[in-house]
């Protein structure tokens, strides 16, 4: 049989077709286009799409969660059209399939943990860096994701006070746009993008080693935050740069050595790299809509 993944994004909507065995079958996306309404956009993500012999559509989508699928916080500024409405329900009626859906970061981690690199683990995390921070926490077998379904939103831990009072989050701090920030404010020619900053880094550039150093240590302050409330046996880094072995290899480092925190001795969490990160959000979708309807 095969199932269908869709992963709902704020630049593009990405599909795939998936067997028992988790080999993606057939894989596009489209662009995603701002509608005037919730059924135009809907009928958008739903046309065209080759039902014949699907089993089950999982659903990858932005945002909090309602157990009940509703959207209940808006999301970029193409699919903020979604807010409030019931994503399950808007696909059923148009598929006639059974449909699942999970927040997109914690669809990722859900893929992780059932075929990645948290595979096995008692206990794991995953923190997704792009322009926020994507989260997801996971005990043997399911997505942890509280009452309100708000757990493993790392984007919103708070990690200090702003001189006006208000909070600090870690996204402010560790996220990609953050990197961007903090080397506008040492460099005299500013970046727009991350990918520059890793470069002039490997160049040698003294700014960009001093604000890429110092984004790291912010990544490991969060993630220190992650290990002393849940001491997970993995933390599974997402994004873009998780790939870069380095990358990796740097966090470890800092995390294990050059920062002196509480219980040193103690740390037994393992810092990896996503093993999907391109796939990971469809993958996840397709695993849950499984596990969902072998539950029911």
């Amino acid at each position: 049989m095969l199932d269908l993944g869709i992963d709902i994004g704020g630049t593009f909507i990405k599909y795939a077709i998936v067997d028992d065995e988790n080999q993606i079958v057939r894989k596009w996306k489209k662009e995603t286009i701002k509608h005037k309404n919730k059924d135009q956009f809907y009928e958008y993500l739903c046309s065209d799409l080759p039902l014949e012999n699907i089993r089950y559509i999982g659903v990858s989508a932005p945002g909090v969660l309602a157990m009940d699928s509703t959207i209940l916080s808006k999301a970029a500024e193409n699919v903020c059209i979604m807010y409030q409405t019931n994503v399950r329900d808007e696909i059923h009626k148009r598929t006639h399939k059974a449909v699942h859906v999970l927040n997109d970061a914690k669809s990722a981690g859900f893929c992780e943990m059932q075929i990645g690199n948290g595979k096995g683990t008692a206990s794991s995390v995953y923190f997704v860096i792009g322009t926020g921070i994507g989260g997801c926490v996971c005990d043997d077998s399911h997505v942890v994701e509280g009452v309100n379904r708000i757990a493993g939103e790392f984007s919103n831990l708070p990690i200090g006070f702003k001189e006006d009072g208000s909070i600090q989050f870690l996204y402010e701090i560790a996220s990609m746009s953050a990197l961007i920030s903090i080397y506008n404010r040492y460099a005299d020619q500013p970046v727009q993008y991350g990918t520059e900053i890793t470069e002039k880094y490997h160049a040698g550039d003294p700014m960009a080693i001093k604000a890429f150093d110092e984004w790291c240590r912010n990544i490991c302050a969060g993630l220190f935050q992650i290990i002393i409330f849940y001491n997970p046996e993995v933390i599974c880094i997402g994004g873009g740069i998780s790939q870069e072995e380095w990358f990796i290899e740097k966090l470890r480092s800092m995390i294990q050595s050059e920062i002196k925190l509480p219980f040193q001795g103690l740390f037994s969490t393992r810092i990896e790299s996503c093993r999907f990160s391109n796939d990971a959000n469809l993958l996840g979708a397709i695993l849950f809509a499984r596990q969902k309807e072998m539950e029911n």
